[in-house]
């Protein structure tokens, strides 16, 4: 026969049915809809890698945990990054795909990032620092939090 005796009951089929449908549904924290990234975001840690230009061997690792001090605050038209409650740098920007573009004017300075992860709760930055510093580029994964 091609149901054993214990699955031919109709009780059997319901909790076999339930416990099936209970695996496949997550709960409502595990899932965090996507947000606009207007908003004052907290930096949680800052992942920073140096690597040397010429041969790509990468100098220094350090993984830092931010600060209250540390965080940014995006308007609609305005992105402003503060280290240790002073303001880093302020710039107009546009959001599109999956990059936020900025340019300084005075000096003419590329601030953009690349979105990693937008929710309502955490925002991931990828970016590289603007200036080389004695022949090594710097990237950084940024994660905040709001």
């Amino acid at each position: 026969m091609f149901l054993s005796a214990p699955f031919s009951r109709p009780a059997a089929w319901a909790v076999l049915f339930s416990l099936s449908t209970l695996t496949g549904c997550g709960s409502e924290d595990e899932k965090d809809e996507p947000a606009p990234l207007p908003g004052r975001w907290q930096l949680v840690t800052q992942h920073s890698i140096n690597t040397d230009v010429t041969t790509g061997q990468v100098m220094v690792e350090q993984h830092l945990a931010g600060t209250t001090g540390d965080y940014l605050v995006v308007s609609a038209s305005t992105f402003e990054e503060y280290r240790g409650n002073q303001l880093y740098f302020t710039a107009p920007y546009t959001y599109s795909g999956s990059i936020i573009s900025m340019q300084d004017t005075n000096p003419r300075t590329d601030f953009s990032r690349e979105v990693g992860e937008l929710t309502s709760k955490k925002l991931v930055l990828y970016y590289q620092l603007p200036a080389i510093v004695m022949n090594q580029k710097v990237t950084i994964e940024a994660t905040y939090s709001r």
